[in-house]
């Protein structure tokens, strides 16, 4: 069932190794250039968080297998025997590897996070028992995870925020006496400069956390138990109804 799609508002990026993990070997004399290869094997994966504990898949998973060959900075694997170099080498390749396929909301942690730690010490021993400047290939086999999470919870806060207002002093200054009004939520007192929000449709005030919390729940304002379905964004709009017509079906 094709419905609109949401915009992701989480992402996790995991990292691991392939059961042959790293080949490191020296090449015959010649003019070989020495070179990285990365196989890279990616899987991709959306997952949809509802109100009230609802969950589902929204698409299959997608997997890729992808090589990446990397030329060297020099003819020997001189590159290589430098762990942090030999590193910043193969996130870079991971980097435009994953753009290629389409990642671009991924930031410069992510790149790193999808390759595994302490990998690269492991080249760096290998690369520095060859001898000094012996051309030679190394392949690196990794697995990368990429989840994108649809927080339905989260997309009805920042709807709300975004239709509503935070509270104003006026609001949050109580009548007269500059006593801020408790968030009905946890009845703690809401400071002016405590981040609030003022839900749209009925104007009740909570501490953002407070709703954000609440709305895991219930899409209800706490106070006035007023819906508010209606400001959820179209894309999650469309997959709730979807997930809560067909649970067992897939967008």
């Amino acid at each position: 069932m094709a419905v609109a799609a949401p915009r992701p508002n989480g992402h996790d990026v995991t990292a691991g190794k392939m059961k042959k993990g790293l080949d490191l070997v020296s090449l015959p004399g010649g003019s070989q250039r020495s070179e990285l290869v990365l196989h890279l094997a990616l899987t991709e994966t959306h997952e949809w968080f509802g109100i009230g504990g609802a969950s589902g898949r929204l698409r299959r998973p997608r997997v890729l297998t992808r090589d990446k060959r990397l030329p060297l900075a020099s003819s020997g694997p001189d590159y290589l025997r430098s762990a942090a170099d030999c590193r910043r080498l193969i996130v870079r390749g991971v980097m435009h590897v994953l753009r290629d396929e389409g990642f671009h909301g991924l930031n410069a942690a992510d790149w790193d996070a999808a390759v595994p730690r302490g990998f690269e010490a492991r080249v760096a021993e290998r690369a520095r028992a060859l001898p000094a400047g012996c051309a030679c290939r190394c392949e690196v086999s990794i697995r990368i995870g990429v989840e994108f999470v649809y927080s339905e919870p989260a997309a009805l806060l920042r709807a709300c925020t975004d239709a509503g207002d935070l509270m104003t002093s006026r609001a949050a200054g109580g009548v007269g006496d500059g006593a801020a009004p408790p968030c009905s939520i946890c009845l703690e007192e809401m400071a002016r400069d405590a981040e609030a929000t003022c839900l749209p449709g009925c104007g009740h005030g909570f501490h953002s956390r407070c709703i954000g919390r609440w709305f895991q729940k219930a899409s209800t304002c706490p106070v006035c138990r007023r819906d508010k379905l209606q400001y959820l964004p179209p894309g999650y709009t469309a997959v709730h109804d979807m997930m809560h017509s067909d649970p067992e079906g897939s967008c």
